[in-house]
């Protein structure tokens, strides 16, 4: 199974300020490769040929993946993204009695919570890295 597990971090207007990104490969589905990009003040488009180029044609997987869609769709209009798979509702539909639908309380739900040396929740690397895990797990 291969994959790409995203993740942006977005200020309180709505700009992405980091965007990160691990593809999944292998029977394992391990981290591959990961990226982390940072931006500032919402500029995606001063890297845009390094994120297209790791993104474009894979599976892309995200939680809750409203936010990583509207900022794609918004940088790259006329481009087609995914397949999508988003592991918040494969988690309520495959799990309909859990208490949490959070990234952080799935993982620990499914034993999958990484450990980054210096990241945590909210990084968006670290969320990517969650998220691939969790996809890997339930998806």
């Amino acid at each position: 199974m291969e994959f790409v597990a995203l993740d942006f971090e977005t200020d309180s207007a709505g700009r992405p300020w980091q965007l990160g990104a691990a593809r999944f490969g292998g029977e394992d589905a391990d981290v591959c490769e990961w990226r982390d990009w940072r931006f500032r003040d919402g500029q995606v488009m001063a890297h845009w040929e390094e994120i297209s180029g790791f993104l474009a044609g894979k599976r892309l997987v995200a939680h809750n993946l409203a936010c990583e869609k509207t900022i794609l769709t918004r940088v790259a209009p006329l481009t087609r993204w995914g397949p999508w798979a988003d592991t918040l509702k494969i988690a309520r539909k495959r799990y309909p009695d859990l208490a949490s639908y959070e990234l952080g309380d799935l993982c620990r739900t499914f034993a999958c919570v990484p450990e980054m040396q210096g990241r945590t929740w909210h990084d968006g690397l670290y969320d990517a890295v969650a998220c691939g895990r969790l996809y890997a797990k339930i998806g």
